[in-house]
C-alpha cells in the first residue's frame, strides 16, 4: 500500500555546479505529472514522464529540476575557467584586438551566464532524476504502511460495532412485533381486519439482518484489498460508499435507540476509512 503524498530530492555536483531535482506528490482521482526542466534539458521530459507513468498510478505529481553553484561556490572562480579566459584573451590579441583587463565582476558575470547554457549528460540526468523519484516511491511506501495499520485498526473497529448491532437485533425485532400488535389492538378496536400483506411489509421494514450480512462482506472484501499489494485507492472508496449505504438503511429500520446510536458510531469509522481512500494509491 502506498499513500500518494511524499516529497523526496536529490542533488548532484558537476565542475562546480550544484543540479537538484525536488520530485513531491499529492492526492489526485488519476495521475498528474507536472515537470519542470531548465530550457536546455526539455528535450528529456518524454522519457520522464514515461518513467513516472511506469512507477506510479495515482497522485498529482511534480518533479522540478534547476541547477545552481553552492554558497561558497558562488563567488569562487576556479583555475580551468581562468584558464580558458586567458587562453582566449590571448587568441583574440593574436588577432591584432586591444582588450582591457575584466574584473571580478566581469569574470562572475561571463561564469554565469556559461552555467546557463549548461547541459547535464543525459546519463547523468536519468541517475540524478530517478535517484528522486525512487526516493519519492519510498516516502509514499512509508506513509502507506501507517496508513495499513490505521486502516486494520478500523476494520477492527468496525467488526466490533456490526457485531454489536447483530446482538440487537433480538430486541429490534421484539420491538417490530410490538408495535405490530399494538397495530392488531387498533384495527380491532375500529373492527377492521388485519392485512397480511401489510403486517408482513411492516416486519420487513424492520428487518436490519440483510443489510447486516451485506455489510459484513464489504467488510470482509475491504480487509481483503488492505492485505493486498495492488492498488486499492478507488476500490477502497467504492466499498466505502456500499457501507455508508447499508449503515443508513440499518438505522432507518432501526426500532431501537441503542441501534441508531451504534449505527452513528459506525458511520464515523467509515468516514475515516473514506479520508484514508483518498490518499491512498
Amino acid at each position: 500500500m502506498r499513500s500518494m503524498t511524499g516529497f523526496s530530492e536529490s542533488t548532484l555536483l558537476k565542475d562546480d555546479i550544484e543540479f537538484k531535482c525536488i520530485s513531491k506528490s499529492l492526492n489526485s482521482r488519476f495521475l498528474e505529472i507536472n515537470i519542470k526542466l531548465p530550457g536546455n534539458l526539455k528535450s528529456h521530459e518524454g522519457w520522464v514522464r514515461e518513467y513516472i507513468q511506469k512507477n506510479f498510478t495515482r497522485g498529482k505529481i511534480d518533479v522540478d529540476i534547476f541547477f545552481t553553484a553552492p554558497p561558497k561556490e558562488q563567488l569562487k572562480i576556479s583555475d580551468n575557467f581562468l584558464k580558458l579566459v586567458k587562453e582566449n584573451e590571448s587568441i583574440i590579441k593574436k588577432h591584432g584586438f586591444d582588450i582591457a583587463a575584466s574584473t571580478y565582476s566581469e569574470l562572475l558575470k561571463i561564469r554565469d551566464s556559461i552555467q546557463k547554457d549548461y547541459v547535464l549528460k543525459e546519463s547523468s540526468l536519468r541517475d540524478l532524476i530517478k535517484r528522486s523519484l525512487l526516493r519519492l516511491k519510498k516516502t509514499r511506501e512509508i506513509e502507506g504502511k501507517t496508513t495499513k495499520i490505521d486502516l486494520e485498526r478500523l476494520v477492527t473497529s468496525m467488526r466490533k460495532s456490526i457485531k454489536s448491532i447483530k446482538k440487537m437485533e433480538k430486541s429490534n425485532s421484539k420491538q417490530a412485533h410490538k408495535k405490530l400488535n399494538r397495530f392488531k389492538v387498533a384495527l380491532k378496536a375500529d373492527q377492521k381486519e388485519l392485512n397480511i400483506s401489510e403486517a408482513f411489509a411492516t416486519l420487513n421494514k424492520t428487518d436490519i439482518n440483510e443489510e447486516i450480512v451485506r455489510f459484513n462482506s464489504h467488510l470482509d472484501l475491504v480487509a481483503k484489498l488492505i492485505r493486498s499489494n495492488k492498488t486499492i485507492g478507488k476500490k477502497l472508496d467504492f466499498y466505502t460508499q456500499e457501507m455508508q449505504r447499508e449503515t443508513n438503511t440499518i438505522s432507518s429500520k432501526a426500532l431501537i435507540a441503542e441501534i441508531k446510536n451504534e449505527s452513528v458510531e459506525l458511520k464515523g469509522l467509515i468516514e475515516m476509512v473514506k479520508e484514508h481512500a483518498q490518499n491512498v494509491e
